[in-house]
């Protein structure tokens, strides 16, 4: 653009000094774009880094596929020797088989461990049930049932020992009167001591069980229901400590089976990952790292640390351009405004494209002499060739905006001083200092809001 000014200034100041040697040009009203000139970089729109997923130092690069290689996701990168992490799944695999074997036995143990304790469980409350029925038995039948029997057999002793007692009466008055002899009373009376002693052993017997034998039987039969009540609960704890034992062995033996299962996960997912593929599209490029004490591209041979960088697969199917505007640039271009850019290396080339991102923070422009400060500025570039490369230098053109019927004059008549822009316009022979307002501007040209009008002529040069 400076040359164009210069060519600008140059075809217009020939022919046109009415003052000494002091170019002129005319003001004139006409239409202009307003442009925005940067340089930047091109680079991917999309890039990743491929890096091995393997844990430590354990794979070893036996192939790689050619640097700037186009690929399609999915396709082969770099192959790692895959012998060491064969043999580990093939151990991985073994060490699931046993442990699958050992949990099938705990787990046939713990079904065995329940019929078991289901039986002593049944059996106990079965004891418990007898016990109960016992109790119930003796304590509303047989017990009762036998007290009544000797406390029939009470008043039967009692009655045969009163009706006695009445015939010996009878008797002695019988032998009073002469109607019986002595031995016959004799007889009688022994009869009657007879009944007597049935009736006291009727009445101790009675006693005795009502007394000690039923409270004492009865405690006996309540006694065996406890018993059996705490067998129960003794088996049903034991029971259920047993299970729980043998339950706990299940799950540490599951427990292994699981952690093999995720070792031969592990173990394979490894395998599979000895063949690094493209996650994306793109074009490789080996990534310069430090390896073995020196910066260098990696090799066949090399040992590959997990995540440690071997490839940058850039996208270059869709390309940005990254770049920066200059601080009194920056208000004039806005998100989605139009481009135009082209690369040194294909000058013929003119890729159009958008303006993407503008950044929010302003930036030293150490590169400018001036040292005024610039703005991050990011292009999406619309169309693309195959022969473009991320960090190939792209000049980029962007159309802020056209200004209508202006008046206009080379940007290099307008003088400032003390912030004050000012003109000097050609008249009566000689140049007077006019003060202008500025308007919008390209590198070429500028709008004169006041001060000017169509048809003056303004120096090129201070007089």
């Amino acid at each position: 653009m400076k040359k164009r000014a210069f060519l600008f200034l140059i075809l217009t100041s020939c022919g046109n000094s009415s003052h000494n040697d002091v170019p002129t040009e005319m003001v004139v009203r006409k239409n202009f774009d307003v442009v925005v000139e940067t340089i930047g970089s091109l680079d991917a729109a999309r890039s990743t880094i491929v890096s091995s997923t393997i844990g430590g130092d354990k794979g070893t690069i036996i192939w790689m596929i050619d640097e700037g290689s186009r690929v399609s996701a999915g396709d082969s990168l770099v192959l790692l020797d895959p012998t060491p992490f064969e043999e580990k799944v093939m151990r991985a695999t073994s060490d699931l088989a046993e442990a699958e074997a050992v949990a099938s036995t705990f787990e046939q143990a713990l079904g065995w461990e329940n019929i078991q304790t289901q039986r002593q469980v049944t059996s106990a409350e079965f004891d418990l049930r007898v016990a109960e029925l016992d109790l119930l038995k003796f304590e509303k039948g047989d017990g009762p049932l036998e007290l009544s029997r000797l406390e029939a057999a009470v008043q039967g002793a009692r009655q045969s020992n009163s009706q006695f007692a009445g015939y010996l009466h009878d008797l002695q008055e019988l032998v009073e009167e002469g109607i019986i002899t002595e031995n016959e009373l004799l007889q009688g009376r022994r009869k009657a001591e007879e009944t007597a002693k049935s009736l006291a052993t009727a009445e101790q017997q009675f006693e005795i069980y009502k007394d000690f034998v039923f409270p004492s039987s009865l405690e006996k039969a309540k006694g065996k229901v406890s018993r059996a009540k705490l067998e129960l609960e003794q088996t049903r704890k034991s029971s259920g400590f047993q299970i729980g034992k043998a339950k706990a062995s299940m799950n540490q033996a599951f427990q292994l089976v699981k952690d093999a299962r995720a070792s031969l996960k592990r173990a394979v997912e490894e395998q599979q990952a000895t063949t690094i593929v493209a996650p994306i599209p793109g074009m490789v490029v080996y990534r310069v790292e430090f390896r073995s004490g020196e910066r260098r591209k990696p090799r066949v041979g090399d040992s590959v640390w997990q995540n440690q960088p071997l490839l940058y697969l850039p996208d270059i199917s869709s390309m940005i351009v990254n770049t920066y505007i200059r601080e009194v640039d920056v208000h004039k271009v806005q998100i989605g405004t139009n481009t135009t850019t082209r690369v040194d290396a294909f000058p013929d080339v003119a890729l159009v494209g958008k303006v993407a991102s503008i950044g929010v923070l302003a930036e030293n422009g150490t590169s400018r002499s001036d040292g005024s400060k610039v703005f991050q500025l990011m292009i999406e570039l619309q169309n693309g060739s195959d022969n473009l490369r991320p960090g190939m230098t792209a000049r980029s053109t962007i159309l802020a905006g056209t200004i209508n019927d202006a008046i206009c004059i080379p940007v290099t008549a307008v003088f400032i001083e003390n912030g004050e822009a000012h003109c000097f316009v050609e008249r009566s022979g000689g140049f007077v200092r006019v003060p202008v307002v500025l308007g919008s501007q390209n590198e070429v040209v500028i709008e004169i809001r006041n001060g000017l009008s169509a048809g003056e002529r303004v120096a090129l040069v201070a007089p």
